[in-house]
């Protein structure tokens, strides 16, 4: 399942089920915008979004998330944006 647009300039999320209704979906979220502080927020830097992080359905909130090292790096940069 795709939730948001099909433009590749937008976030995103993808979403992957299989047959088996006992395994859970997974998430995939992803993001193209441009970097926090930067001059212009348009056109954003990457031609692709890029995967800020995954989650399986399921479980704790905090167990079943986890941010990729993109994703880390983008939520520092923002952290430190609004200090």
């Amino acid at each position: 399942m795709l939730f948001g647009g099909t433009n590749p300039l937008y976030g995103k999320t993808l979403s992957y089920l299989t047959e088996d209704p006992d395994e859970p979906m997974m998430s995939f979220h992803l993001w193209n915008g441009a970097a926090p502080g930067a001059d212009a927020p348009w056109p954003p830097e990457q031609e692709q979004p890029l995967l800020l992080a995954v989650r399986v359905e399921g479980g704790v909130f905090g167990e079943s998330f986890a941010f990729t090292p993109q994703g880390e790096r983008q939520r520092r940069a923002i952290a430190a944006s609004c200090a």
